[in-house]
């Protein structure tokens, strides 16, 4: 059987721009919560899609599909980055004996992102040398602490302090692997874990392992790779939410799309910034119990239209990206995601 998209790309089925935007971005997303939810069809996207005004719905569309196809890792995108790290050239020449005395920490205080991708690491690593990396293990030199992503790396930073001040050796190599970085969270966690690590007393050196960085510093907004709106739209949504800041947002200046150019253009930049502000900023009026920090583009503990993160896993959806991509009651989400309550609940089931 000759695959839907090779047809659509040698135009052998006629079909619209809409339609062969929704398939590409089915392909793309085909494998988000693969078991856990229903696969994503047609009937989903265009449900999602029809939240937006509809003269804006095929642009919305259009560049969705662009910053996607850049920013969402699949199963098999994040098992071909494990595999590539079994053998990174720092652990020497004997990866065997390097990872059957290695460990993986599974420390997470929130969420089963950790848990999942220790698993899968130490299946990839079981597979190539016959067996498991330990897991909290107390008597190693070598300790990975895995996870999808550092955003504020607030997370990252109470796991590790909690390891290093209650069960670390006193000497350790520490390797922090995660696949997106932000710029900020990578500043705030070297910051902070310094003085940690020195308050400690311990001997611990901690290493960066990661596949890209996102920009994200507010010094940096004109070169951000997250979505930082140059101006508000005329919207009273937006206007209202706006109002009630305690201080003007931060806008981007200028047009450009970003270390990464993860968007199409600096048109279809602006265009999905204000279109799913507008989203964002309806969502908080319609989901009024929606927490303070749950801002219109993304979780931000800082005072802010919202982090605006579009780096998606198949795992799940963070709540650092735009409402638009995960609330879910009365807005239907292209994500539906789970919360660390729903993983608690399922670590409970599975323990």
């Amino acid at each position: 059987m000759i695959p839907l998209l090779s047809l659509l790309r040698h135009g052998r089925i006629d079909m619209s721009e809409r339609q062969v935007l929704i398939a590409q971005l089915l392909a793309i997303i085909v494998d988000y919560k693969q078991d856990r939810i229903d696969e994503p069809d047609e009937a989903h996207v265009k449900r999602w899609l029809a939240q937006f005004d509809g003269d804006v719905q095929l642009d919305v569309l259009r560049e969705t599909v662009h910053v996607l196809e850049q920013t969402y890792f699949s199963k098999d995108k994040v098992e071909e980055i494990f595999s590539g790290l079994i053998y990174d050239d720092d652990f020497g020449d004997g990866a065997a004996e390097f990872w059957s005395e290695a460990c993986l920490l599974d420390i997470q205080q929130g969420g089963n992102s950790q848990r999942d991708l220790v698993q899968m690491f130490s299946r990839l690593v079981a597979e190539e040398f016959g067996e498991e990396v330990s897991v909290n293990s107390c008597d190693a030199s070598n300790y990975f602490y895995l996870d999808d992503a550092v955003f504020s790396g607030n997370r990252l930073l109470a796991d590790v302090a909690a390891w290093i001040n209650d069960s670390a050796p006193r000497s350790a190599e520490l390797y922090i692997v995660v696949i997106a970085m932000h710029s900020y969270g990578n500043f705030n966690v070297g910051k902070r874990l310094d003085k940690v690590i020195a308050e400690s007393g311990k001997n611990i050196r901690y290493h960066w392992r990661f596949v890209i960085e996102f920009e994200d510093r507010l010094r940096y907004n004109s070169d951000s790779d997250v979505l930082r709106p140059k101006n508000a739209p005329d919207n009273q949504d937006v206007t209202n939410y706006i109002s009630e800041m305690s201080r003007a947002p931060e806008y981007r200046v200028g047009n450009n799309r970003g270390g990464h150019a993860i968007f199409s253009s600096a048109a279809g930049r602006n265009l999905i910034e204000q279109q799913f502000l507008i989203a964002g900023a309806k969502i908080r009026r319609i989901c009024p119990n929606l927490p303070t920090r749950h801002r219109p583009l993304g979780y931000n503990s800082l005072e802010m239209l919202g982090f605006g993160s579009m780096f998606v896993t198949y795992r799940n959806c963070p709540n650092n990206a735009p409402l638009a991509l995960w609330v879910g009651d009365p807005w239907y989400p292209l994500f539906p995601r789970s919360t660390n309550a729903d993983a608690a609940v399922n670590r409970l089931l599975h323990w």
